[in-house]
């Protein structure tokens, strides 16, 4: 390469040398042209190739592939005119199995569509039935619901079935505890629905305005007796403490030395209560008395109550409740009984149960209440000298048996047993009970017997009293009583 046919000026960079200095090339001071045959001539015109451009703007479909149209140019094709209208295109009629196939789609689903029918009336009935029998299932048990509370309520439809239940009520039972006791027992069938209506007729409360508070009702205890066709107000009412107002009433005497059987007769001739039901409530309503529980009951005792039914004339209500009429029995025993009378049984070092069981056989033996003294001083003399005579050998004692046992109250079994326990010719000292309900003179004549000697005594037909001091004096009085 010829060096001086392209000089280079280290002048400026005397540093550089080699090709770290990059040549500059002389400046062209010639103009050239370069002519291209053809250009300056008019483009010849454009003739498409395409078919489709060819059809008006409004027609012609774009292309599915390519640049996109621009927007100027599409705003102005869809403003454009057509220069001529396009026929309809026809529509290419269909082959046979297509229009086979179109047809069996219609079938199958105008098929689908009478079933879909078919179905939601079946099911619209099927849901109609459900409804009218829920309906009348719920109709229908309402109405027994309401027919069965009426009948609990009412007793308007129910028949007696001669069925009797016993029922026992505590002492200091309130409405709840009463109404549990029925339902227990059978004689209520629609519990709830019965207990509303029962504390809407107020038989648990009410409110007076006396008092200006609620009252609660008390309910009497005892055991009563209802059949099954007995409505819930009947039993309620018959429970419930009255104050009798306005009911038929009768008055009733019982004298002295009568038997518990005795009495109880008379009060259920005159159609105060049964004496069944007097029977079963003996005990219940002894228990709400403090005496009745001090009573000791021996084995072959036949009654506990026995001795403690005060006679006396009494008021009773025709229909009055067994419990009442014992209440009216015993209150007036406890009222009887004073505290002079507790304690000169103390002095004696006898009980209660001890005074009226001698008492009782005082009453029976005694002519007249001037005689109780003399017989309570024989009496007296042979408990407190046991060991000269330990048995009282009274008759009276084992007549009282024999003649309970006439009324049918207990069995051969028991008459044995009772008979062997009143049987004062067999028994030392006292016997089992007392064998009637002595009055007030055979009490005071057992508390304050007569000083007397007497260990023996008798009576002749007559009723005139025979005393003895001896064995031999007694078998000469009896002698004479038997030859005269």
């Amino acid at each position: 390469m010829d060096e001086n046919k392209y000089p280079t000026d280290n002048s400026a960079n005397p540093s550089a040398s080699g090709f770290d200095s990059y040549p500059t090339p002389p400046k062209r001071t010639t103009k050239f042209k370069v002519n291209i045959d053809g250009l300056d001539n008019e483009p010849p015109a454009y003739v498409p190739t395409n078919p489709v451009r060819t059809q008006p703007a409004a027609t012609r479909q774009r292309p599915a592939t390519g640049k996109p149209v621009n927007d100027a140019a599409r705003r102005a094709n869809a403003n454009a005119r057509p220069t001529q209208t396009s026929r309809p295109q026809q529509p290419v009629p269909a082959k046979p199995r297509v229009q086979e196939q179109k047809k069996k789609k219609r079938k199958k689903k105008s098929q689908l569509q009478k079933e879909r029918r078919k179905y939601k009336l079946i099911r619209g009935t099927l849901i109609t039935l459900v409804c009218i029998i829920c309906i009348a299932i719920v109709t229908a048990t309402i109405s027994t619901m309401a027919l069965s509370t009426i009948n609990d309520i009412l007793s308007l439809n129910k028949e007696s079935s001669g069925v009797t239940v016993a029922v026992e009520i505590p002492e200091k039972a309130d409405f709840n505890k009463v109404y549990d006791i029925l339902c227990d027992n059978g004689l209520v069938k629609q519990k709830f629905l019965c207990k509303l209506f029962c504390k809407f007729r107020h038989y648990d409360k009410y409110y007076s305005s006396k008092q200006k508070k609620e009252i609660f009702i008390e309910y009497e205890p005892g055991v009563y007796y209802f059949e099954t066709s007995n409505g819930i107000e009947e039993m309620l009412e018959q429970i419930k403490v009255s104050n009798n107002v306005a009911r038929d009433t009768v008055r009733l005497t019982f004298p002295e030395g009568w038997t518990i059987a005795k009495i109880f007769e008379r009060i259920e001739k005159y159609n105060v209560c049964t004496a069944e039901k007097l029977y079963a409530n003996l005990d219940i309503v002894g228990k709400q008395f403090k005496f009745y529980d001090k009573i000791k009951a021996p084995n072959g005792r036949y009654l506990k109550a026995e001795g403690y039914i005060f006679p006396d004339t009494y008021d009773f209500y025709i229909g009055e409740q067994a419990s009442s009429v014992l209440k009216k029995l015993f209150s007036n025993f406890q009222s009887k009984w004073t505290k002079e009378f507790t304690a000169r049984a103390k002095e004696l070092g006898m009980t209660r149960d001890q005074v009226i069981t001698l008492a009782s056989i005082i009453q029976r033996e005694a002519k007249d209440s001037d005689e109780m003294p003399v017989v309570s001083s024989v009496l007296h003399n042979r408990l407190d000298h046991p060991e000269l005579y330990p048995q009282l050998q009274m008759n009276s004692t084992k007549e009282y048996i024999t003649a309970v046992n006439e009324y049918g109250l207990f069995n051969e079994v028991y008459y044995s047993i009772y008979l062997d326990a009143y049987n004062t010719y067999a028994v030392t000292g006292l016997p089992a009970g007392p064998i009637c309900n002595p009055g007030l003179s055979a009490i005071k004549a057992a508390l304050y017997p007569k000083d007397t000697n007497y260990f023996f005594f008798c009576h002749d037909s007559d009723g005139n009293i025979y005393l003895a001091e001896t064995a031999e004096e007694h078998q000469r009085n009896t002698e004479r009583i038997l030859f005269d």
